[in-house]
């Protein structure tokens, strides 16, 4: 168990327990009517929940030893894609439209990033951004760009 993985779950879980405590004194509300404490809440929990995977992966496996993946070949070309597209994607967001723009970004980090096929990259990058868009902008009535789509 490495020291470092270990310190990280806990740091994880006690913000996890601080922010849940913190959400339980805000109003909750519904799924139809979240109240403000609706998404602290959620995210919180959801939070503990990946802390707590976390944690047991670091239990149950031994970490391999290694170098960190920013010292092999290659690793800086793809943080400077990663924090390029996202740069991009904060600039194109409005001008594009949400389904575009996430269609794009998914579409990117997944030829680019991590190279797949691209019938799979085009289903995974279109299902992403629809779900999503579904799910935030029919859902929970979230006001989001329709960019070029608007015309």
């Amino acid at each position: 168990m490495e020291r470092r993985n270990f310190a990280i779950s806990i740091v994880l879980m006690v913000l996890a327990a601080v922010a849940i405590w913190e959400a339980t004194h805000l109003p909750f509300g519904s799924l139809r009517t979240p109240q403000p404490g609706f998404w602290p809440l959620i995210l919180a929990i959801i939070l503990a929940f990946f802390s707590l995977l976390h944690f047991g992966k670091t239990v149950k496996e031994k970490v391999e030893k290694g170098n960190p993946f920013w010292t092999r070949p290659g690793a800086w070309k793809g943080i400077g894609l990663v924090a390029g597209s996202l740069i991009a994607f904060g600039f194109l967001f409005e001008p594009l439209g949400y389904l575009i723009t996430v269609f794009l970004l998914i579409a990117f980090l997944l030829r680019v990033i991590e190279p797949m096929k691209w019938w799979l990259v085009i289903t995974i990058a279109l299902l992403s951004s629809v779900l999503s868009y579904l799910m935030f902008g029919v859902l929970l009535s979230t006001p989001l760009p329709a960019g070029l789509l608007s015309i």
